[in-house]
C-alpha cells in the first residue's frame, strides 16, 4: 500500500483491538488522509505483513512472540515502522526502549492518548512525497520508502517496497527532489537513503543484501551526512 498511512493492530484480545480500532479512526478524522487499518492477534501474524506498516500499536504481554520480541524482529523487517506500545504492563516500561518504541499508551485506552500518539507518527519529519511511475500508472511515494535510486540514460530508478518505480528525471534532478537530510549521493550512477544503510566500511555502505561503492569523489560529503543523520535521527554508526 503506498502513499498513504497504514497502521497495524497487534494484540491477542480482541476486545481490546475492537477498542482500539475505534480510537484509532476517531484520532483519524482531524487528518486529510488515507488510512488503512490491520489488526493481527498474533506477532507472527503481524510479521506476515509488517513491510506494509507505517506504524503499529503493538501489545507487550502475547504468547509465543511477546511485544519486546516481535519489535525486534520488526526492527530487522521494517525499521522505518513506527513503533507505539499499547498494553497495561506498565511495569515492562523500560524494555521498550530496546524496540525504538514512539510512544507507550496503557489500557483502558484513553482516546486523548490515543490521538497524540497518532499526531507524533503522522507528524513524522520525514513525510515528504514524490511522484514516480509503476507500468506507466502515476503514484504519490512517501520519499522514506524510497531504498536507493540508480541512474539510466535520461531517467532514474527508485527502488520501493520490492518494485522498480521511474521519473524521467536525471540522477542530477532527483538528488534535488529528494530530501537532502536521508538521501546521499555516492556515485555518478547512485543515491542512497541513509536510514536503510546497516554499515559503512572502508569506503562501502551495506544494506538489504547488497554492498555499494562509495566514490572518492563523493566519499568526504558521504561520510558527513551519513554522521549527520546518525547523530540526529538513527544515533548508531557503525564503522
Amino acid at each position: 500500500m503506498m502513499g498513504y498511512t497504514v497502521i497495524g493492530i497487534c494484540d491477542d484480545s480482541q476486545e481490546a483491538i475492537l477498542e482500539l480500532r475505534r480510537c484509532i479512526e476517531a484520532g483519524m478524522c482531524a487528518w486529510e488522509k488515507d488510512f488503512e487499518i490491520k489488526c493481527f492477534s498474533s506477532g507472527e501474524e503481524l510479521l506476515k505483513e509488517i513491510e506494509e506498516l507505517n506504524a503499529v500499536f503493538l501489545d507487550i504481554d502475547m504468547p509465543v512472540l511477546d511485544g519486546i520480541q516481535t519489535g525486534k524482529e520488526i526492527l530487522k523487517l521494517n525499521p522505518q515502522c513506527k513503533i507505539i506500545i499499547a498494553t497495561g504492563i506498565v511495569e515492562r516500561f523500560k524494555e521498550v526502549f530496546q524496540i525504538k518504541a514512539v510512544r507507550f499508551v496503557t489500557k483502558p485506552f484513553v482516546q486523548a492518548e490515543i490521538t497524540e500518539a497518532l499526531e507524533a507518527v503522522l507528524n513524522s519529519d520525514f513525510e515528504k512525497t514524490i511522484h514516480l511511475y509503476l507500468n506507466r500508472n502515476a503514484y504519490q511515494i512517501l520519499q522514506r520508502e524510497i531504498t536507493y535510486v540508480r541512474a539510466f540514460n535520461g531517467y532514474t530508478e527508485y527502488a520501493v517496497k520490492g518494485h522498480w518505480m521511474r521519473k524521467d528525471v536525471t540522477l542530477e534532478t532527483a538528488e534535488q527532489m529528494l530530501d537532502a537530510r536521508i538521501f546521499a549521493r555516492i556515485s555518478r550512477q547512485f543515491i542512497v537513503n541513509l536510514a536503510y544503510v546497516e554499515k559503512y566500511k572502508n569506503g562501502q555502505i551495506f544494506f538489504d543484501g547488497q554492498s555499494f561503492q562509495v566514490s572518492r569523489r563523493n566519499r568526504k560529503k558521504f561520510e558527513h551526512k551519513y554522521i549527520e543523520y546518525d547523530l540526529k535521527y538513527r544515533k548508531k554508526v557503525v564503522w
